[in-house]
């Protein structure tokens, strides 16, 4: 089975020059294990995580299934291929990859994924801890995302290596039934499956997971006069409301617990 490496590259000092200077930024360790992912449905992300030692990708149920919206669907198979476009490849290089799927019982937009192998197998240190504990309200957040059909290329020793886009955001709410997060901030399609990060350097965690954003009914005025008419018609469309979905990271590290078949990674 083909696989990818985690490569140690001068944009690594990079990120972590940034990270400890600015704060609140991603390291290069989640920017490596944020990939760009295929399915029959279309594009979106996919991120590793490591839960006691093993090896799982999370994205979002709607990339697997095809749904617009709720209800997300189940997902039947269950084992699936998906197409992971390999970050240290040349232009647009998907690497076919089998998964078990490990999916949670609630409807949500979050699916858990076991390699038969290791894909990141030369990974030397641990992922980001999944967890959203330390996440308050008002405070601030990044998620990491492949929109715009893609992500952005770096210039290496090596060549060429994709990077996730980064975005801004802030807790603005949550839903405790549902487990799922608010968040202040402008999602784009393409972000869906990629990780919310909280913190930065070895304290970084992955605490949640994009599933998409609220539309907002706006009108706007037909036509493109310069000077408006008191009744001047006008129609409705619905626009980004600036409010993101995203579903706790707890919902895939407890189907994980309870179903630990990852292969095993050794950290050294």
């Amino acid at each position: 089975m083909a696989y990818l490496g985690m490569r140690s590259f001068r944009i690594s000092l990079l990120f972590l020059c940034a990270a400890f200077v600015l704060g609140a930024q991603p390291t290069f360790n989640a920017m490596s294990r944020t990939l760009r992912v295929q399915s029959k449905h279309g594009t979106g992300t996919i991120f590793n995580i490591d839960v006691d030692g093993r090896e799982y990708w999370v994205t979002a149920t709607h990339i697997l299934t095809g749904a617009k919206g709720k209800p997300y669907g189940r997902i039947a198979e269950k084992t699936i291929e998906l197409k992971i476009l390999n970050p240290g490849g040349t232009g647009l290089e998907w690497l076919a990859v089998q998964f078990t799927v490990l999916q949670p019982p609630d409807d949500v937009d979050v699916v858990a994924l076991a390699p038969a192998s290791l894909i990141l197998s030369t990974a030397t240190n641990a992922s980001p801890l999944p967890t959203s504990d330390g996440l308050m309200f008002g405070g601030p957040c990044e998620f990491l995302g492949y929109a715009l059909d893609g992500g952005w290329r770096a210039r290496t020793n090596d060549g060429r290596l994709w990077y996730p886009f980064i975005k801004h955001c802030t807790v603005s709410g949550y839903d405790a039934d549902l487990k799922m997060w608010i968040l202040d901030g402008i999602n784009n399609p393409g972000f869906s499956g990629g990780p919310v990060i909280l913190g930065t350097g070895d304290a970084l965690k992955f605490v949640a997971v994009i599933s998409g954003y609220y539309l907002e009914p706006t009108e706007v005025i037909r036509g493109g006069a310069v000077k408006l008419a008191p009744n001047t018609p006008k129609d409705t469309v619905n626009v980004n409301s600036g409010f993101i979905i995203a579903y706790d990271i707890s919902h895939v590290v407890d189907v994980i617990k309870k179903n630990p078949i990852g292969p095993k990674r050794v950290v050294k």
